[in-house]
Parts: structure tokens; C-alpha cells; sequence
């Protein structure tokens, strides 16, 4: 192995997609990362009008009104990577609530093997999985055991499953069609996609199976990433409720006061989207 790549790679960001109704959301998640992972890199979160105060997390007040149809999130999403003044950002949603302990050493690896192989995205889940061969050199897990290419056919090549993303080329995508609009049709336009593929996208194999919590043959947790999401349709995921009340009663955080009352917080399970 050679070491000269093993040096710890601090060129990144962690940028938390967010808005003011959902810092609610945001509060769970900026307790979780506290909790499991001690971030060597900087923290960035977006809102509409009204700051989020955390000791952890640098709030963008962003100025840009709630739409219904979420088209405020290109333009917000933008405000936020103005912020960021790395090469890379590790891009996530605030219900994307990490679960386990974070090795960084893993996260140098991964800027370290983007930064060799000229690599726009890696996607830290298999969510979905990759289905071309691994590019270029390995880096520590950065290997074909645990990652893949992104094909250029792929349907979800611009997925919003956390990733690390090379930060102007991320703007360049955003910027490349006229008009604003919603993280779903960033996900599913097939202009956007085709845009994309003259870049190299890298993807887990690790981290998902059936559910976020189970686990296919052979799987293993993400050596970047293990989270679970705690939000669907705007309402707390049935699908995960019960696991993460349990470890909410664990860490004293109470889902039923007023301010998760939009999300379902008083509902009961079969209530909640199926």
C-alpha cells in the first residue's frame, strides 16, 4: 500500500439540507452526529428565514421562500454551496439520521481516492447500488469490494442519498438547467442526468438492503455512512418508527411535544405513511 495517501484530507464540507419547518428534524439530526461521529470538517445547514442555532452547525439564512411544489431548493441548495469554500462536499438531508459511529479515516480515504481518480460523486449507500466495476486505484475501503461506478444509464445517477460531491462541478449540475426546482426532479430529470454523465460517479455496495435496516447476503454496514431515514412524505416513516423510539427513549428526546406534531409525533404507527 502506499502510504503517501494516508494522510488525512480535511478538504471537504458537510452541508445539511434543511428549511425552517423541518429544524425540528434538523435538531434530531444534529444531535445524532454529535453522538457518532467527532467531524474533523465544517458543518453548513440552509434555512428559509429563521436561523438554526446550534454550537455544532453554521446556519445559511438563505432568504429564499417556501414553495409547494420545493422548488426553493435549487436556489436554496446553491446559497448554501456559496458557503463552502472546500473542493469537496459530503451533501445530506436532515431526516438522514446517522445510526452508528463514523470512522473519518475513512471519509480522508474516500477525498483522497476522488481527488486520484477524478471523481465527481460517491455515494456513501447503496441506495441504489452501483452496477459497473469500481474506476482507477482503490483507497483504503474505497475498493471494489465496498464501491462501484455509477453507469451512465443509471436511472438514479443524481440520487440525494448522502454523498460527497466535488462542490463546483455540484453547482455546474444545479446551474445547468434554466429555473428553479425540487430535489425530486434533480433525482429523476432526464436532462439532468444526461448531463451528468460525462463525469465519474462512484457508489457503495454496503449499507442497504431490503430496508435501511436489514442487511442481503453477504452486506455489511457503509464504511462511510450507516443512517436510517426518519422522514417520509412529510410525516415520521412508519416503516423505521419503532426503531428509532426505542433509541430515542435511550438518549431522552421526546417526539410527542408540540413541535413534531406536523410530522406525526402523537400518531400511531398505522397512522404514519406505509
Amino acid at each position: 500500500m502506499n502510504y503517501k495517501y494516508m494522510k488525512p484530507n480535511f478538504d471537504c464540507t458537510v452541508l445539511v439540507l434543511s428549511s425552517d419547518t423541518y429544524q425540528p428534524i434538523l435538531k434530531i439530526w444534529d444531535f445524532y452526529h454529535k453522538k457518532n461521529w467527532k467531524c474533523p470538517f465544517k458543518v453548513l445547514t440552509i434555512s428559509n428565514r429563521k436561523p438554526y442555532k446550534s454550537k455544532d452547525i453554521e446556519c445559511v439564512v438563505t432568504g429564499v421562500k417556501w414553495d409547494e411544489n420545493a422548488s426553493h431548493f435549487k436556489p436554496m441548495v446553491l446559497e448554501g454551496l456559496k458557503k463552502v469554500t472546500t473542493k469537496y462536499v459530503l451533501f445530506m438531508v436532515e431526516d438522514q439520521i446517522i445510526v452508528n459511529p463514523v470512522e473519518s479515516n475513512n471519509f480522508y480515504h474516500a477525498l483522497n481516492y476522488m481527488e486520484r481518480n477524478d471523481i465527481t460523486k460517491l455515494r456513501c449507500i447503496s441506495m441504489p447500488e452501483p452496477d459497473l466495476p469500481l474506476l482507477g486505484v482503490s483507497e483504503g475501503p474505497i475498493n471494489n469490494i465496498n464501491f462501484g461506478t455509477i453507469s451512465e444509464k443509471n436511472e438514479y445517477r443524481n440520487s440525494l442519498q448522502a454523498a460527497i460531491w466535488n462542490k463546483d462541478r455540484f453547482i455546474e449540475l444545479l446551474k445547468s438547467t434554466k429555473g428553479d426546482f425540487s430535489g425530486w426532479v434533480l433525482e429523476t430529470d432526464p436532462t439532468l442526468r444526461n448531463y451528468s454523465k460525462k463525469w465519474n460517479y462512484i457508489a457503495c455496495r454496503q449499507g442497504k438492503g431490503g430496508t435501511l435496516l436489514t442487511r442481503d447476503e453477504g452486506q455489511t454496514d457503509s464504511p462511510l455512512l450507516q443512517y436510517v431515514e426518519l422522514v417520509r412524505w412529510g410525516k415520521f416513516d412508519s416503516l423505521y418508527i419503532d426503531y428509532f423510539k426505542e433509541m430515542f427513549a435511550k438518549d431522552n428526546i421526546d417526539i410527542t411535544t408540540p413541535e413534531y406534531e406536523l410530522f406525526g409525533g402523537n400518531l400511531a404507527k398505522e397512522d404514519l405513511p406505509q
